[in-house]
């Protein structure tokens, strides 16, 4: 078993964790499909979540040249799959019967944009402290935009801001996957 290999048990582990807690939210939210109200943003917010728990398995293949590894740099390459997967346990409220999503949404995402911050932060900041990329790099550009808009979306309790920041930012984390990383092998 090789570096990569022993690291990446762990990483898969807990976003596997992560895209269960969410497409078990889903599943709940389904089951009790008569007595919810949906809101359309919930729904992004889900899609959002999901997306970035499989960019952050898809794009960990790029770590696998990585020679050494040091405790602390384990630590920050966990801080993004851990952060998801808190995020999509919170996503949902525990009980979904009689769940009103919107009113779900503005009450209780705040955590989860604190948690995507960090997120963003971990995996912004761990190729230039871990192996020496300059921060301000294009493979950068998309968590940078991204930090911007979860910042808001975390300081901002308008409904307009996070109607128009939340597709945006699904719309980065899709956009950043498809240019920067489309397919990986070798």
């Amino acid at each position: 078993m090789s570096l990569f290999e022993f690291l990446m048990v762990l990483v898969s582990i807990i976003i596997g964790l992560g895209i269960a807690e969410v497409l078990t939210g889903v599943a709940r939210t389904i089951r009790a499909r008569s007595s919810v109200r949906y809101y359309t943003l919930h729904g992004v917010a889900v899609a959002t979540v999901f997306v970035a728990l499989v960019q952050q398995w898809w794009e960990s293949w790029g770590l696998r040249d990585v020679p050494s590894w040091s405790f602390p740099a384990l630590g920050v390459l966990l801080l993004g799959p851990i952060s998801l997967f808190l995020m999509g346990h919170l996503l949902f409220p525990q009980n979904l019967e009689g769940a009103d999503l919107e009113e779900y949404y503005f009450g209780a995402m705040r955590p989860v944009w604190l948690l995507s911050m960090v997120t963003l932060v971990g995996s912004t900041s761990f190729r230039p402290l871990f192996a020496g990329t300059p921060l301000l790099s294009p493979g950068n550009a998309a968590s940078l935009v991204g930090l911007v808009i979860v910042g808001t979306l975390y300081a901002s309790s308008r409904r307009r801001a996070h109607a128009l920041l939340l597709p945006l930012l699904l719309a980065s984390l899709i956009y950043d996957v498809l240019r920067w990383s489309p397919e990986i092998g070798g």
